[in-house]
């Protein structure tokens, strides 16, 4: 009786006081750009999610391209999804970038007055600060080309899990960006040129395409000294893309990285490699004087294949090395991410 009372009390409170709040009570909302789901922003959708709501809300999102939002999953919501319609047609795009000048260094500046607060701090499309979110058959994009910093996605939060995603840019497309924070990539594409996967957070690049424009550098890592894993790539595919924004791109190497901040750590294990990739891997310390000589910088790579896999040209760094199979096995989803929780990400 009591129980039935609270509901009853519940649903007058929201009828009275809060329009949708009957929608923010839902455990799925509908997006469609065409008005015929529950919300036609996908913000006005994230932000209708009950702060540090218990359970998981799934954000279905129809197909269309939402380009007119800069989208932020703010800390305090938590176990949110992006479920797609479809993962090519299904896209969350913005064109944002840094900029000399702007408003506050963004370009263009009449698109960067419009956001405010920690949904400017980059100038990413997309920014996921809550706990435990999750993305299905979802494009995000960037789409302001090769003008400097672009990025897709800014991610702060812990315990993320991406599933059949595209990750779309040119410079600093995904950003890892907390120290420590762990992210699990599965059957996904990231494209870019200039250090397109960064940061200092843990990333699992599972059975993932990474696709490069010439002469850039895929990862520009700032792992801290005491973090154990940084960027892992299993059973990954490395690819070369041509016609890029910049031609001049088409007939340039690209390499596995360059040591941003810190203490790098990366590795490479049964990915595919092709002949496009810079022999050296990682041809430049950028400058880290102590990148070459730190055996706390952690390059690592076994058992790759491919033209591109040939470890003989590569620079001779301390940290720089073939691993073996017993030291392969400490890279396992369940080493890189169970941390003290011992959170292991669902593919399903």
């Amino acid at each position: 009786m009591k129980k039935s009372f609270y509901k009853w009390a519940v649903f007058m409170a929201c009828i009275i006081l809060l329009p949708n709040c009957l929608l923010a009570q839902k455990d799925k909302i509908t997006v469609a750009i065409d008005g015929s789901g529950d919300y036609a922003k996908i913000q006005d959708a994230v932000n209708a999610v009950p702060a540090e709501k218990a359970e998981r809300t799934v954000i279905f999102i129809k197909n269309g391209l939402y380009n007119t939002e800069k989208i932020i999953v703010p800390a305090d919501k938590k176990r949110i999804t992006f479920k797609g319609e479809n993962r090519e047609k299904t896209i969350l795009s913005y064109h944002i970038f840094d900029c000399t000048g702007g408003l506050n260094n963004k370009c263009p500046a009449e698109d960067a007055a419009k956001w405010e607060g920690q949904n400017i701090r980059t100038s990413a499309s997309v920014t996921i600060q809550g706990d435990e979110f999750r993305a299905e058959n979802i494009t995000f994009q960037n789409t302001a080309g090769p003008v400097g910093q672009a990025l897709a996605v800014f991610i702060t939060s812990d315990k993320n899990t991406f599933i059949n995603c595209n990750f779309l840019g040119y410079q600093d497309t995904m950003l890892l960006g907390k120290d420590g924070t762990r992210s699990y990539f599965k059957n996904c594409m990231i494209l870019g040129r200039t250090d397109y996967i960064y940061g200092g957070g843990i990333g699992y690049f599972d059975r993932c395409e990474i696709r490069s424009y010439g002469g850039g550098w895929i990862t520009a890592p700032s792992t801290p000294k005491d973090q154990k894993y940084g960027f892992v790539f299993n059973k990954c595919k490395l690819t070369f893309i041509e016609n890029s924004p910049r031609p001049k791109d088409d007939k340039q190497p690209f390499s596995l990285g360059r040591p941003w901040h810190n203490y790098p750590k990366v590795a490479w294990l049964n990915c595919e490699m092709p002949k496009e990739l810079n022999p050296l891997g990682w041809p430049t310390t950028w400058r880290m004087d102590y990148a070459s000589t730190s055996a706390d910088l952690h390059l690592y790579e076994y058992n790759n294949k491919g033209e591109g896999a040939n470890m003989d040209g590569r620079a001779k760094w301390e940290g720089l090395k073939a691993i073996s199979a017993a030291e392969a096995k400490l890279y396992s989803i369940e080493n890189v991410l169970n941390g003290s929780d011992k959170w292991m990400p669902s593919a399903k």
